[in-house]
């Protein structure tokens, strides 16, 4: 049984500034009250093709708000947001009178708006001026430098249809269309201004992406129990969380149609990442922001191929963490041991990607082994990885991990 250690409590917390959370069933009918309360007159719509195309998500947005309302739809969001694309996103919006963002759809478009909210906010027109704010780490010195915003943003309002879950966050992910590293912008100031998650409207999202950004969510959880930063208030949020995924993405995948299991799984993606802007993660976050940037793995799939690995590489320095969250879900009891308890939580993980029919290996994406040389390296100027609470000592640690995860 876990037991409390003695430690000195002490800290500042950062509340990030989302004035609105709204959720449940038909909650997008709150819309327009949402811009009204946040002067909101003309927005510019931040989407994707399939969901412009082929969800009837955008017409309804159009009746609930008038089109008068709407500035500029831009449908042309890609996943992992090239930098080119923030920059054209930016000439498109400075051409209307839009005032305010909306984005529409999954993690892509959230960060597509917050970077293009920090590229207006800065007055940046060019990459050169854009390469100056993302994060940048040296993994050899330690030193994490970034460019903090020196105006505030237009108001950003997100409805996602997904559970990755960074409409709750402050940093903005882009990929370098040259170097093909995936970097974040960081400022509280980006956190979106209000979040809608409506169940009805993740019924349009393919099954694969809502299950695996479920996954995501797992993630998230995870590592900040795991984190060597972690505190009651985010494992209280991360054991709740981690019982609501368990529970629910199963019910899901059986019945898609499912409104409470959507709705419990929208709520458990909020609470898996409440409060991560308090604690560090770790490899399975930083290994999977590169796959992503350089070989275009959906944000959830890294997580399905990446942290079951990433747990056990941890094991040793994290077992009364993993008991923990064994027992959260609900594969150990209180009254097993943390390491025979902790054994159980990497092997529940992999049985629940299993079930959900996701991929589970690397060589199950598009990733080869010949793109290990360039993830690793990328992965150590990724200030996450270097938080892991079992220190990589350099790309080779990482290699094998991608070798253990093929």
């Amino acid at each position: 049984m876990s037991k409390l250690v003695d430690t000195k409590l002490e800290g500042n917390f950062l509340m990030l500034p989302m004035s609105n959370y709204v959720y449940g069933e038909d909650s997008i009918n709150q819309l327009p009250a949402l811009l009204d309360m946040h002067n909101m007159n003309k927005v510019f719509i931040v989407t994707g093709n399939s969901v412009a195309e082929k969800t009837p998500i955008i017409n309804q947005i159009k009746e609930l708000i008038g089109e008068d309302r709407i500035a500029y739809v831009y449908q042309g969001m890609k996943a992992h947001v090239p930098k080119s694309l923030v920059l054209d996103m930016a000439v498109k919006m400075r051409e209307t009178d839009a005032d305010s963002i909306l984005s529409v759809g999954g993690g892509s478009p959230v960060d597509s708006a917050k970077c293009l909210a920090m590229v207006l906010a800065e007055n940046i027109t060019t990459k050169e001026q854009l390469d100056e704010y993302p994060i940048k780490f040296n993994y050899q010195t330690g030193e994490l430098t970034f460019k903090p915003l020196s105006n505030n943003p237009v108001p950003h309002i997100a409805i996602t249809t997904t559970l990755s879950a960074g409409e709750f966050t402050h940093i903005g992910g882009m990929t370098d269309e040259i170097t093909r590293v995936k970097v974040g912008a960081i400022d509280p100031k980006l956190t979106p201004t209000a979040v809608i998650h409506d169940p009805k409207l993740s019924l349009y999202t393919p099954e694969w992406l809502w299950l695996s950004t479920g996954l995501r969510a797992v993630d998230h959880a995870i590592e900040s129990i795991c984190s060597d930063g972690h505190m009651p208030y985010t494992d209280a949020l991360g054991k709740e969380a981690l019982r609501l995924l368990f529970e629910y993405l199963p019910k899901c995948k059986e019945n898609p149609e499912d409104m409470q299991a959507r709705s419990y799984l929208q709520m458990a993606a909020w609470l898996s990442i409440s409060g991560l802007a308090n604690v560090n993660l770790g490899l399975s976050h930083g290994i999977g922001h590169q796959l992503g940037g350089r070989c275009n793995v959906p944000h959830g799939v890294t997580s399905c191929v990446m942290l079951p690995t990433v747990m056990d590489y941890n094991l040793e320095v994290t077992m009364d963490r993993q008991a923990m969250i064994a027992r959260a879900i609900g594969v150990a009891s209180e009254t097993e041991s943390d390491k025979e308890a902790a054994k159980k939580a990497s092997g529940a993980v992999r049985d629940l990607i299993v079930s959900l029919d996701l991929p589970s290996r690397l060589r199950d994406t598009t990733v080869t082994k010949e793109d290990f040389a360039h993830i690793s390296k990328d992965a150590l100027e990724d200030f996450i990885v270097a938080t892991n609470p079992r220190k990589i000592n350099g790309r080779e640690d990482v290699i094998d991990l991608l070798e253990k995860a093929w």
